[in-house]
C-alpha cells in the first residue's frame, strides 16, 4: 500500500498554512480534501492546483451547477470514481 506524507491543516505553518487559509477562503469552509493535502509538502504546487479548481468551478458566467454536471459526466465517461 502506498503512503504519501502530508501536513494536515491543523499542523501546518508558514506558507503551507497560508495556502490552507486560501483554500478555506475559496471553498467557504475549513474542510480540506485529502487530494489537496497530498500537495502540502509543496505549497506552491498546492496553491496552483487550488487556483485551477477555483477558476474551473467558481469563476465565469456558466452556472456552477452546469460545471458540476459536466465534471460528473466526464468522470463517469473516464470511469473515475473520485
Amino acid at each position: 500500500m502506498a503512503f504519501i506524507k502530508t501536513i494536515p491543516p491543523g499542523k501546518a505553518t508558514g506558507e503551507t498554512r497560508e495556502v490552507y487559509n486560501y483554500m478555506a477562503e475559496v471553498a467557504g469552509h475549513d474542510m480540506v480534501a485529502k487530494i489537496v493535502q497530498i500537495f502540502s509538502l509543496r505549497p506552491q504546487s498546492m496553491k496552483r492546483m487550488i487556483r485551477q479548481w477555483e477558476l474551473a468551478m467558481w469563476k465565469g458566467s456558466v452556472p456552477r451547477q452546469s460545471r458540476e454536471l459536466v465534471a460528473a459526466a466526464v468522470s463517469r465517461f473516464n470511469n473515475c470514481h473520485y
